[in-house]
């Protein structure tokens, strides 16, 4: 253990508040690494956070005594982060010394949020002086005050690991997000190119052969309206009495930022797609304009590498960093064995070759059953039948249907009722006789029997006609 915790305090670790959190408490300690001052400011960054969430003009409606107090809150907060900043750089140098202010990633951070913060108090003085305008473009300064909230949670993602280690754990982490990141704009620049090529523009609609090619408005549309083709072999057609014709006068405030006019619109609409949120229309308007084949080939392709593949490769790249975080702790910690649960008492043995485990109950069992009911209890068969009764219950449960024809409900499992009665017959049967084979305590063991027991009672508890496609339909289903 002497070495263990050696080799850990040979590199400076990475801490919440930057190398001084790694500083002990003692006499002459500075005042800001003070364990009540860093607590004292995680508070501080609670109240800041709330401040900015009650700042908005519909809550300053409701309740304007919520001008004051967020302003005094926030006054109180910048002057307090103000203080430790300065002390901080007063303690560390600002550029040069051992461990300057500014060349801490940390204290970047904090000197950010504390300038962000005096930039909210002047502007919502300015708001309350009326000098400012309730929506001017200047609250967009107001935006990143929520991120004071990562200087409290940062405590909670501290690693007791040495620095150099957690730098090369980061850096090969970085350059594998760097390389999905490439990996998920190619995809998005050729998809945006593909869609320019494949649709173009998308302005056909169906309208009255009387319409007039230079009066076109938005009341010339069909109603409903809907996207057409010009080709005759390909796309919906206009039914009978209408035309398609292309819309010039449409623009994108007036149809929507969609589409694949030019190469901007399209990596938009390729975005909006990967999301997989409203895909299906952009999908169904290039289908009703142009060849179905198109639409097909382009978005199954494009869900598939860029709403599947780049998401599942974000998916793993973060997976093996906390992987290669794990190794890395082992290798400090050495390989730990993990205790196994048993259902058998073992006992270490030795002799002239080693020391080993030997099971002492392994033939032992429980029940009061004899050794012909425990093979039936292990034999395959056994396990088979059972599948086989659960995989006809659900079967035949699946046939059962309803028709609204005036009859009475349960005109309808009539005859399901007796099938599932004989089901749970059977499954009980089974629950009793693993009991009767393995005994209370042998058979509390397993959690999946736990889990049996809890279906049997529930099923059985189905059957009960008052209690028939009720709430513990759900057991049956389990």
């Amino acid at each position: 253990m002497l070495g263990r915790k050696q080799s850990i305090k040979g590199e400076s670790v990475l801490a919440d508040y930057g190398p001084e959190e790694s500083l002990n408490e003692s006499a002459d300690i500075e005042w800001v690494n003070k364990l009540w001052v860093r607590r004292l400011m995680r508070l501080c960054a609670l109240v800041s956070l709330t401040s900015v969430s009650l700042n908005t003009p519909k809550t300053f409606e409701r309740y304007p005594m919520l001008q004051y107090i967020t302003l005094c809150s926030d006054i109180v907060v910048t002057l307090l982060f103000t203080s430790e900043m300065i002390a901080k750089i007063h303690i560390r140098g600002l550029i040069k010394g051992e461990a300057p202010y500014l060349k801490d990633h940390w204290c970047q951070f904090d000197a950010s949020m504390v300038s962000f913060l005096w930039v909210s108090v002047v502007l919502h003085i300015f708001e309350m002086l009326a000098i400012v305008p309730k929506f001017h473009y200047f609250t967009i300064l107001r935006a990143p005050r929520p991120l004071i909230m990562i200087r409290f949670l940062r405590v909670f993602l501290k690693f007791s690991m040495p620095k150099s280690r957690i730098n090369q754990i980061f850096k090969r982490s970085s350059q594998q997000i760097y390389n999905v990141t490439l990996f998920f704009l190619f995809f998005m620049s050729l998809y945006g190119l593909l869609g320019v090529q494949f649709f173009g523009e998308l302005k056909n609609h169906c309208v009255l052969n009387t319409t007039d090619p230079e009066g076109l408005t938005i009341n010339s549309l069909a109603i409903p309206d809907t996207f057409c083709s010009m080709d005759p072999d390909s796309g919906y057609q206009c039914p009978t009495g209408m035309k398609c014709m292309k819309m010039h006068f449409l623009t994108n405030y007036v149809q929507g930022f969609t589409g694949f006019e030019d190469i901007a619109t399209s990596i938009f609409t390729v975005y909006q797609a990967a999301s997989q949120e409203g895909w299906v229309f952009i999908m169904y308007r290039a289908i009703d304009s142009l060849p179905a084949w198109r639409a097909a080939f382009y978005f199954s392709t494009m869900i598939f590498f860029l709403a599947w593949l780049v998401k599942n490769v974000f998916i793993a790249v973060i997976t093996e960093t906390f992987n290669e975080i794990r190794v890395q702790f082992q290798q400090m910690w050495g390989v730990r064995g993990h205790i196994q649960n048993s259902a058998a008492s073992q006992v270490i043995t030795g002799d002239d070759s080693g020391w080993k485990l030997i099971t002492i109950d392994e033939n032992k069992h429980g029940g009061l059953a004899n050794e012909t009911c425990h093979l039936i209890l292990k034999s395959p068969y056994f396990r088979l039948l059972v599948m086989s009764t659960i995989l006809a219950n659900g079967i035949v449960t699946a046939t059962m249907h309803f028709k609204h024809d005036g009859r009475p409900r349960q005109v309808f499992y009539e005859r399901y009722y007796y099938i599932e009665m004989a089901f749970t017959v059977l499954l009980d049967l089974e629950t009793l006789f693993k009991i009767y084979c393995l005994g209370w305590r042998g058979y509390f063991k397993h959690s999946i029997h736990k889990f049996e027991l809890l279906l049997a009672i529930g099923t059985s508890l189905h059957i009960i006609p008052g209690l028939y496609l009720s709430g513990f339909t759900y057991f049956q289903v389990l």
